[in-house]
This record gives C-alpha cells, sequence and structure tokens, in this order.
C-alpha cells in the first residue's frame, strides 16, 4: 500500500517553532511550500492538514495541535477519519541519534525515549514508516534532555537542516514514487553536509 499521509510531530506555538523538537514540522513546512499546500486548521482532530500532488500521488499532510506527548491521537483520528491504514503513514520527528542533515527512513521499532512516537505507537500500533531527523545528541552530559529537545536550535544545526531538506524531500518523494528500499538507499547513506 503507497503511503498517503504525512505527519510531522512538534509542539504548537511560536515559542516552540525554533526548537530541535519541532525539526519534523520544519521539514514538512517546507515540503508543503515547495508543493503549494495550504495550510487549514481541522478543529475535529485537531491538527494543520493540508493536501497536494507529490510524486503522482495525493497525499495529506499533517501537523497535530496537540503537544508532543499527545500527538499520536490526532494522526489516529485523522486516517480513521479518511479510512487510511497506520502503514500508509509516513511521521517526520526528531532524533538525538543522528546529527543535523541526517535523516533515516526506517519502520517499527522502540520508541526510544520519543514521548511523540511513543504517543504514535500507542495509538497507531508500530507499523508507520519513521523518517527520523537528526537534531544531535546532547552537548553536555549533564543537560537535561528536554532542556535539549526544547533548546532553540543553533544556527549551524539549523543551516545544516535547511542544507539537507532538499535530499530529505527527495527521499519522502521516492518512498511515493519507488517504494521505502529505494528511499532508504538514498537517505539512509548520506552523510551530513
Amino acid at each position: 500500500m503507497p503511503p498517503a499521509v504525512i505527519a510531522a510531530l512538534g509542539n504548537p506555538g511560536a515559542e516552540y517553532a525554533a526548537t530541535r523538537h519541532n525539526a519534523g514540522w520544519m521539514v514538512l513546512d517546507a515540503l508543503a511550500e515547495k508543493l503549494g499546500a495550504a495550510w487549514r486548521a481541522e478543529s475535529r482532530f485537531p491538527a494543520l492538514v493540508a493536501k497536494a500532488n507529490f510524486a503522482s500521488s495525493s497525499i495529506h499532510l499533517i501537523k497535530p495541535l496537540t503537544f508532543m506527548n499527545e500527538s499520536g491521537k490526532p494522526i489516529a483520528d485523522f486516517l480513521r477519519f479518511h479510512r487510511i491504514e497506520s502503514a500508509a503513514c509516513v511521521v517526520l520527528y526528531d532524533d538525538i541519534a543522528f546529527e543535523p542533515g541526517v535523516m533515516r527512513l526506517t519502520v517499527n521499532g522502540s520508541d526510544a525515549g520519543h514521548n511523540g512516537v511513543a504517543s504514535c505507537i500507542a495509538h497507531l500500533g508500530e507499523n508507520f514508516i519513521r523518517a527520523r531527523i537528526g537534531i544531535g545528541p546532547k552537548r553536555h552530559p549533564a543537560q537535561d534532555l528536554a532542556d535539549h529537545v526544547l533548546g532553540r536550535m543553533p544556527e549551524a544545526d539549523r543551516a545544516a537542516l535547511e542544507r539537507a531538506t532538499p535530499d530529505f524531500i527527495n527521499g519522502l518523494q521516492t518512498i511515493f514514487s519507488h517504494g521505502l528500499p529505494a528511499a532508504q538507499n538514498i537517505t539512509n547513506t548520506r552523510k551530513p553536509l
């Protein structure tokens, strides 16, 4: 079944817009802009949603408007409403396991301590495609992880993410045009710029 939805995890509100935890939203916003897709509020889920044509497919874009640790429910409600299986959903989110400028596409696995992914697993099951966007590990061992992911993305990290975003979009498009293994060959072997 080809994917039909790309969802991104993040926190709503201007104070979170430039934080590491919102890396998924940053990439999805860039994709929406490239496709000319307009966001609209959908209160019943609640989420910002857009529809676009991507790689000859019609897809839904979703940004849940709940906070990170509740983000799985709006995505699940959206999928249920549109009768879309979770296997047809790609979820973009920040991952401390990778440096900025890296994206890894995977399926299944644990939440690795990510509250947004834990919420998605609780509401969607494990069978969704994960687009893990590198934000880098904590810079100081004593730093609280929440402070790290909720901290503003340093300029160098933001620049690495922005440079890599066209490649990330190419990887996402390849999922739709040629399937996940072909997309993984692009994204999972790529080094940060």
